[in-house]
């Protein structure tokens, strides 16, 4: 059976901010859901894409802590998108942090980045909104909303995305013939590696001294 990387995860409570922070740890394990395959109608498996790009950061290493902030900041419009959130979708809560904190497990040690408690360099992450939009009448769009706010050392920056199955990098394209559930789902995976990447590009400049 192929090991994957799993996580643990630790919670810690703030009552008053309504948010967890997860403390991401490579482990061996089985890649096992956070929700069910199919939800409200039937779809695909959430599925995990690659980087349009390639990135080779071998011997970087990070413990990756990772917050969930959007209760706590019910963000319902993005500087980078039209689109109202209206946090409804299936990521709405615990499951759909951790598809996102999964999503760093998997695309970091592609990367060649090693994922590591101990290590010295702390990377923070902060969920600050995430959802998955169905526009229109007819002619549907599905868009894909999400925002990350990354920190490392003196390093910090808001990523917003707001990708539709019209965008070049979307896995799925306008015409293609998915059900609604399945369409959401990969626009909503394709914009959390669109931040994830993003990041890549600017550590990439960070570590060449450009940025």
């Amino acid at each position: 059976m192929k090991q994957l990387f799993a996580f643990l995860l630790f919670f810690v409570f703030a009552r008053a901010q309504s948010q967890y922070t997860v403390v991401v740890i490579p482990t061996e394990g089985v890649d096992k859901p956070l929700f069910p395959e199919h939800g409200f109608l039937p779809g695909k498996q959430f599925r995990y894409y690659p980087t349009i790009g390639k990135y080779d950061f071998t011997g970087q290493h990070f413990r990756l802590e990772f917050f969930d902030r959007r209760d706590s900041l019910h963000i319902i419009a993005l500087p980078c998108s039209d689109v109202e959130l209206n946090n409804q979708s299936e990521f709405a809560g615990a499951g759909g942090a951790g598809k996102v904190s999964e999503y760093f497990q998997r695309l970091f040690p592609q990367a060649g980045i090693t994922l590591d408690s101990a290590a010295a360099d702390t990377l923070r992450v902060f969920l600050q909104a995430m959802d998955s939009r169905l526009i229109g009448f007819g002619s549907i769009t599905a868009h894909g909303l999400c925002s990350m706010k990354i920190e490392w050392k003196d390093f910090s920056k808001t990523y917003c995305i707001d990708i539709t199955d019209k965008d070049p990098h979307s896995p799925v394209g306008k015409n293609a013939f998915v059900t609604r559930k399945t369409a959401t789902r990969i626009i909503q995976s394709a914009s959390i590696r669109e931040v994830i990447e993003l990041f890549f590009i600017d550590l990439k400049a960070i570590r060449a001294g450009t940025l």
